[in-house]
């Protein structure tokens, strides 16, 4: 591939071919993870490996983890879940 080619594209067709990168690699990591970004509390519960919807809670009424409800279901945020577990907030 030469300078030429570099050239030739306009600031629309990059732009056009980074949103196409970023829709693949969004697909690649969607297909890569088990688990979305927000999960319901059963699926809170078996990422993060505890036996009780209690544990989950106490964690986010205490702030370690975040989550609201909709529609009367908590929806608890995966990375919360990461980020406590990898902050010194469990020692």
């Amino acid at each position: 591939m030469g300078d030429g080619l570099i050239m030739s594209l306009t600031n629309n067709d990059l732009e056009r071919l980074a949103e196409l990168v970023a829709v693949q690699v969004g697909d690649i990591v969607s297909a890569n993870s088990r688990h979305g970004r927000w999960l319901t509390l059963r699926e809170a519960m078996q990422y993060a490996r505890v036996k009780s919807p209690n544990t989950i809670k106490k964690w986010i009424d205490e702030g370690y983890i975040y989550a609201f409800r909709r529609s009367g279901e908590w929806i608890v945020d995966r990375e919360s879940i990461d980020d406590w577990y990898s902050s010194e907030k469990l020692t």
